[in-house]
């Protein structure tokens, strides 16, 4: 198989027409035929084809040479604060709620790219690869993690793995079989990339794996979680729109083409894919942008709905809001601290400063559930008791009464039970209970990715006099 001619005028509407490309997902026991169309993940679907056709010049998703932003390898400090700008527009388009917008994974491999010397003999293939994605403005995303068998218990008695890994070779290619999970916005992505998440042992090199594959590929077959999308959808307005869904992805004897392959048997190369390459710099400032945009979308529904119901003017309320804007502010300030203190890396691009930006990855992950328990206490009995769709509709029976007792501030029944509906999906359904454990758990553990937060810290931090030099004199 080799790479397509890539399409320069892809737009939205070609990439929907594109889903149906023989791509099997399975979704909640059923094969879905056309994600383009079902109600499960039209909405999805729908929001990435608008994604596509905001990259147009004037638009801040695309740099001056034409290509997105994210797939864009900085020669100064001020394109690192261009491409941060574009990480910013693109998470606005979905309140940061996307936790793999096809910006992450761009960026990712951007850097593999900027650094493609790591590679060895693959390098090219990883240039290359980079250069279609780029032209064509992929939707990428990738699946790193192991079945939990593999993570956690290793090969049964009978010395069986799950774990994906290279069964064979032939000219064409590596034969993989096995799994790997949890690819978010797999079923929606035009390829997978694929590598190793947990180091690798001398003897696993059958599974230092790393290489890109379409979706629709013969033997890859995705088994998705239930859509958390709701029918109406404006009953979830949000969860309906952007519930990304994850699925385990799994390869019965799928070859991967040699140009589609970039580590194959060198472990080394694997368990040193993120230092080798500089990836985390490029990664974090992504994820780092978008834990500031999604405080900004949890004050601002916390904001409306408090101004709506007059509570802004309670004296609780008016703290509780105040500590939002507080996370908002660290957030967006440890992002602007990154980018100010970009430099150059030793491949010759430039990053962000890493340290704000692992803390930023850091306290994301207490601080967002803590702006949704915010919103909570904000919101109160709204979000247990509000109109839902239905009372729209001006001949159904609760419509007036709905209309009355809800009106607001400024805002009459049905408009507040809008707002009341996009904070539930945020707090009290699935959507919203994924969304807290999903950035609880972003950068791993949270504990453990604090111990290596200070190692970060110690080795980056510039060594100055302090007044506590005096108590040693």
């Amino acid at each position: 198989m080799s790479i397509a001619t890539p399409e320069r005028s892809r737009t939205g509407k070609s990439y929907l027409t594109g889903l149906a490309d023989g791509r099997r997902v399975h979704l909640a026991g059923r094969l879905v035929e056309d994600l383009a169309h079902d109600p499960a993940t039209e909405g999805m679907a729908g929001f990435l084809a608008d994604l596509l056709d905001a990259h147009h010049p004037g638009g801040g998703l695309v740099a001056a040479d034409g290509r997105p932003w994210a797939y864009s390898l900085a020669d100064s400090a001020q394109m690192v604060r261009g491409r941060g700008q574009a990480f910013a527009r693109t998470a606005r388009l979905s309140g940061g709620l996307m936790g793999r917008s096809p910006d992450f994974v761009a960026t990712v491999l951007t850097s593999w790219a900027g650094a493609a010397g790591h590679f060895g003999e693959y390098q090219e293939n990883i240039r290359e690869f980079w250069q279609f994605a780029r032209e064509s403005n992929l939707i990428l995303t990738h699946a790193i993690s192991d079945p939990p068998a593999d993570r956690h218990l290793g090969p049964d008695v009978r010395g069986e793995v799950q774990a994906l890994r290279a069964v064979r070779t032939t000219g064409e290619g590596v034969v993989v079989r096995g799994a790997k999970m949890l690819a978010t916005l797999s079923p929606f992505a035009d390829e997978l990339v694929v590598y190793p998440f947990r180091p690798l042992r001398d003897d696993e090199e059958d599974q230092a794996l790393c290489f890109a594959v379409p979706v629709a590929t013969p033997g890859l077959t995705l088994y998705s979680r239930p859509s958390y999308a709701t029918l109406p959808s404006s009953d979830g307005p949000l969860a309906s729109r952007f519930d990304e869904l994850d699925a385990v992805c799994h390869f019965d004897d799928v070859l991967i083409p040699w140009n589609r392959v970039f580590i194959h048997g060198d472990v080394a190369a694997a368990n040193n894919l993120r230092p080798g390459t500089g990836m985390t710099a490029y990664a974090w400032h992504q994820s780092a942008v978008r834990a500031w945009i999604k405080a900004e979308t949890v004050f601002d529904l916390a904001d409306r709905c408090a101004r709506a119901a007059g509570r802004d003017r309670q004296q609780t309320v008016r703290q509780q809001l105040g500590e939002l804007a507080g996370l908002v502010e660290t957030l967006r300030g440890l992002v602007v601290s990154a980018e100010t203190d970009a430099r150059q890396d030793r491949f010759g691009h430039h990053t962000c400063h890493s340290v704000p930006l692992a803390a930023s990855g850091m306290l994301h992950a207490r601080l967002y559930p803590r702006a949704i328990e915010l919103l909570q206490q904000i919101v109160s009995s709204g979000l247990v008791m509000h109109p839902v769709t239905a009372d729209e509709d001006p001949d159904s029976a609760g419509h007036q009464f709905m209309q009355t007792y809800f009106a607001g501030v400024d805002v009459d029944g049905m408009a507040h039970g809008r707002l009341l509906r996009a904070a539930a999906d945020l707090t009290m359904n699935r959507f919203g209970s994924r969304q807290v454990l999903y950035e609880r758990l972003f950068l791993g553990p949270p504990d453990a990715f604090q111990a290596k937060f200070y190692d970060l810290f110690i080795e980056r931090r510039e060594s100055t006099a302090t007044v506590l030099d005096d108590l040693d004199s």
